[in-house]
């Protein structure tokens, strides 16, 4: 890492211990941090909208609350990450590694998770409109009370994935699904899709 990163997530990191009375928020609108390690980071609220980290290292990371509209994150690892309530609309997230990322109430409005990795990722209360999920693997995700109006789920693996009470469902756009892809898998579409749909995201109880 170049000393004036490390130098800018030193300050970003005194004025979150402070309250924002000392150091500097982390600001990079548009940047360039493809490829960087930033594992384990914390860039809580930090301002980085179309900012690029294809190919990097998030792992663990913290951006709750961060501003990432229109980042790029093409093939980086966010594994683990914690990115409640962050702003991911128009956000390019194909092929990366969200597995296990807690996303309550994130906004992926319009986002690109085109073959994502979200198995176990936590979306529940998540913005997914009109979000591309095609070929994503959803597996043991959870999307409780998720807004997926216009969201491509076509050929996305839903198995295990909790739907109850996610919103819009009856307006997915999706030809098919494969909830079990493993050995002989099960492909469903046309009313068997929507039927399944309809079922998965009935509230329990």
């Amino acid at each position: 890492m170049d000393k004036d990163l490390a130098d800018r997530l030193d300050r970003h990191s005194l004025w979150l211990s402070s309250g924002g009375k000392q150091g500097e928020q982390f600001s990079l609108e548009d940047g360039d941090l493809a490829g960087r390690e930033l594992c384990a980071e914390d860039l809580t609220e930090a301002i980085l909208p179309g900012t690029r980290f294809d190919g990097g290292d998030l792992s663990m990371a913290t951006l709750h609350g961060a501003n990432l509209a229109s980042a790029s994150f093409i093939r980086a690892n966010l594994s683990g990450v914690q990115m409640s309530k962050a702003n991911l609309d128009h956000a390019a997230l194909r092929d990366a590694n969200l597995s296990d990322t807690f996303a309550l109430r994130s906004s992926f409005y319009e986002a690109d998770l085109q073959g994502a990795n979200l198995s176990g990722a936590d979306l529940r209360d998540a913005y997914l409109v009109n979000a591309n999920l095609e070929s994503a693997c959803l597996r043991n995700a959870r999307l409780e009370g998720a807004s997926l109006k216009g969201a491509n789920l076509t050929g996305a693996e839903l198995r295990g994935t909790e739907l109850t009470g996610a919103q819009h469902l009856d307006a997915v756009r999706a030809s098919w699904i494969a909830l079990n892809p493993e050995g002989k898998a099960t492909r469903l579409e046309g009313d068997a899709l929507r039927d399944w749909l309809v079922s998965a995201g009935a509230s329990k109880g």
